[in-house]
């Protein structure tokens, strides 16, 4: 087992079900982020099971589902824009520090996901 690789995958994971376990209410909210974020829920637990027993598709899994949550987070809800596919928090009166606080560890985690896969696979080639 990886231990930075599964660490990276469940902190991946916890957060992400924390963010949706917070109620936010928006203006712009659909169901776009709660299909695609249960979605990138199914992807971590994968990816940690994948880590847990070696499999050598669990890093690219895992990095690839940090990417698309820490990119998507940025879009989906710190972006100005109001469209059909965003629900973005700035300028809503009901969205506080408990709302922001996980969608910056959701980015964060997303980055360190990325970061512990790609040093994975750079072990993995040497």
């Amino acid at each position: 087992m990886n231990s930075r690789l599964t660490a990276a995958a469940t902190a991946l994971l916890v957060i992400q079900v924390i963010h949706g376990a917070i109620p936010a209410e928006t203006s712009s909210e659909g169901y776009v982020g709660a299909i695609v974020g249960a979605a990138l829920v199914v992807a971590s637990i994968v990816g940690i099971v994948g880590a847990v027993r070696n499999r050598e598709w669990a890093a690219p899994l895992i990095g690839a589902t940090g990417a698309i949550v820490a990119i998507g987070f940025l879009l989906y809800h710190v972006s100005p824009w109001h469209t059909p596919v965003t629900n973005p928090y700035f300028g809503e009166d009901k969205i506080g520090a408990l709302q922001w606080t996980p969608v910056f560890l959701c980015i964060a985690a997303g980055a360190f996901a990325v970061y512990a896969a790609r040093q994975e696979l750079e072990r993995e080639a040497a």
